[in-house]
């Protein structure tokens, strides 16, 4: 089960393509840090990677191809989860004990029901 206030946050994303709340998650003991957003966005920078990966592999890879097959069967399912499962967060940094791994916005999908924890706003990590 999930928490209610991360269903509103998912739900509320999904439903306005500029809704992007600020949010810092726990997961497996991981701070995740960045904007939940819909699941357009989830689509498009999928689909934004795949071009790219096509790009740099070149017009004709059979495992571009198997990839981006699986990849359209996913979205197929992304199109159908209307029981908020799943949250779609544009991740800015995943910080793991001392380390900050920057990521700069990719967009991640977490089952909402892993998620141990939030709170509303990003946190930044400064060096030094």
């Amino acid at each position: 089960m999930s928490d209610p206030g991360i269903e509103a946050l998912s739900e509320a994303a999904n439903e306005n393509d500029e809704a992007a709340c600020p949010v810092t998650l726990v997961v497996s003991g991981n701070m995740v840090t960045g904007h939940i957003v819909g699941k357009a966005t989830f689509e498009a920078d999928t689909t934004r990677m795949v071009e790219m990966a096509r790009e740099q592999a070149g017009a004709e890879n059979g495992a571009i191809d198997a990839m981006d097959n699986l990849i359209s069967a996913m979205m197929g399912a992304v199109e159908g989860d209307d029981e908020g499962e799943y949250v779609h967060v544009s991740v800015q940094e995943v910080m793991t004990g001392a380390e900050a791994i920057h990521l700069g916005g990719s967009v991640f999908r977490f089952r909402a029901s892993e998620i141990e924890g939030f709170t509303i706003g990003t946190v930044e990590t400064k060096e030094g």
